[in-house]
Formats: structure tokens, C-alpha cells, sequence
């Protein structure tokens, strides 16, 4: 019945798929590129060769967060799947990424003995727009594959910036000055992973990291479901 009456389709094709398996098609899952080796041992970005350490914008501008654990390439088929995750209310494709970041990297999330989750917020503005935060979907959904607490008000958005989209990527840390703040918690946390849905220039990780710190968040790590080639 619930095939009939909300048919669940394939995130890349547009396929309708059963409820029962995976919400992608298997021809669809070939067509998607997961970082692989080498890559940036702090970003997370493909760099050229085993022996490069850090890609060239992790070597110039300092990243307070711990490591980064991005999942996919932000290439095609995937583009089409986030924006319509993101602007086109498919949050069931919240299923599939969280899936896809526990396959990928639930056992090094679990040695890291998390304290908390945490979504990198929206601008109530934007998330009474679009009805949710794509990226506190993907939250709550990892949580719950982990084990681990989702606080989705730990952090806020203040200002309504700009879309980073619209900007290059030098004016988006600039863009992200002041934007987020600590909100009201009484829960103190040490070891915190950011979930996103892109990680592009890295700029709202950076200042959603350096809030955190700020407020004696020692270890900041992030995770998202796919990684651009922007620089800061």
C-alpha cells in the first residue's frame, strides 16, 4: 500500500523503487563517485598523488576543525540529488546519504566516541521557506544509525546571509562573519561532529567550527555527503 499510495523513487533517475532495498538503483549507484585515495588528510578534497599530504588551500589557510569526512564528489548524478533534496522537498533522500556516510565511515565515527551531532543550521527564514533543514534530516537519520545524540539547536544561524552559491569563494567567509551563534544549552560537549550536505569552499564549517571552539568545544570534526573543488 505505502508503494501505491507514496511511491519512493531513486534519488538519481527518478525511478520508483519497493520500500524493501535500497532507495537507489543499482545502475545509479555505479554512476556515483566516492572520494577515494589520495585525498586531503584534513579536508577530506582529492589531491594528485599518495605523497601529497594536504591540498593546496588546506596548506594556506588554517581549519580549526579536526578532520573532514565527505562521502561523494559533488559530480553529477549527485548534484541533481542534493539540489532536489535540498530545494525540491525530497527528504526521504535523507535515508539514502545517511546510509551511504554510515557504510562509509561509521566505524571511524565510533572510535572517535562522539559526544554529540550537530546539523549546520539555517536561518529561520529559510527553513520556514523550505519546510526543513536538509542538513538536520541528515543529522537525526545518522544519529540514529550511530547511536549517537543529534542537538539541532546547539548551534544557530543569527544573520540571513547571502546564499554561498552566489559568491566566490574568497567573499564566503567573509559572507559568514557573525552568521552563527551558540544557542541556549545546557549540555556541555567536547567531541562534536558537523553534518552537512556540501562541503564546497569550507567556509561554513570554518565559522561553525570557530563558534564552537569558542565555547570550549575541544574536538570538531565534519562529515558531508558530497565535496566540491572550491578554495577558500
Amino acid at each position: 500500500m505505502l508503494d501505491l499510495i507514496y511511491p519512493q523513487r531513486c534519488p538519481f533517475c527518478g525511478q520508483v523503487r519497493p520500500y524493501q532495498g535500497s532507495i537507489a538503483c543499482d545502475t545509479c549507484l555505479k554512476l556515483l563517485k566516492p572520494v577515494n585515495r589520495p585525498f586531503c588528510l584534513k579536508c577530506g578534497k582529492t589531491v594528485e598523488s599518495e605523497e601529497q599530504e594536504y591540498c593546496m588551500d588546506c596548506k594556506k589557510v588554517v581549519k580549526s576543525y579536526e578532520q573532514g569526512f565527505p562521502v561523494f564528489l559533488y559530480e553529477e548524478p549527485m548534484k541533481k540529488a542534493l539540489y532536489d533534496f535540498k530545494y525540491k522537498n525530497q527528504r526521504a533522500y535523507a535515508s539514502f546519504f545517511a546510509s551511504a556516510t554510515e557504510a562509509r565511515y561509521g566505524e571511524q565515527f565510533r572510535r572517535l566516541h562522539l559526544d554529540g551531532i550537530i546539523p549546520v543550521p539555517v536561518h529561520p527564514n529559510k527553513k520556514r521557506k523550505r519546510g526543513y533543514n536538509q542538513a538536520e534530516l541528515l543529522a537525526k537519520q545518522l544519529g540514529k544509525r550511530l547511536d549517537v545524540p543529534v542537538y539541532s539547536r546547539y548551534l544557530l544561524r543569527e544573520i540571513d546571509t547571502n546564499p554561498q552559491k552566489e559568491l566566490d569563494d574568497k567573499s564566503r567567509m567573509k559572507n559568514l562573519k557573525n552568521a552563527f551563534k551558540l544557542g541556549e544549552n545546557t549540555i556541555k560537549l567536547k567531541k562534536v561532529l558537523l553534518v552537512d550536505d556540501i562541503y564546497t569552499s569550507g567556509a561554513t564549517i570554518e565559522a561553525c567550527t570557530q563558534v564552537l571552539k569558542r565555547e570550549n568545544v575541544e574536538h570538531v570534526y565534519y562529515t558531508s555527503v558530497a565535496i566540491g573543488k572550491g578554495y577558500m
